[in-house]
């Protein structure tokens, strides 16, 4: 995920939290919070996915 991709996701996670606290029912308030909620999981998962990435060595090279 590209630098663009994250930055555009964390800004639709706060648009949707801003939909929630202006939405007059409950039930529109969850789903723009499980949205938000969504939003911040492909952050993480981007985030986490980078800082663990692994360079594995090619076999061939080393024998």
């Amino acid at each position: 995920m590209s630098q663009d991709d994250a930055s555009y996701y964390r800004q639709r996670a706060v648009d949707h939290r801003a939909m929630a606290l202006a939405a007059d029912r409950r039930n529109v308030r969850e789903i723009h919070e499980e949205l938000a909620h969504q939003y911040d999981a492909l952050v993480e998962r981007a985030d986490l996915r980078s800082a663990l990435r692994i360079k594995v060595p090619n076999a061939k090279a080393h024998r």
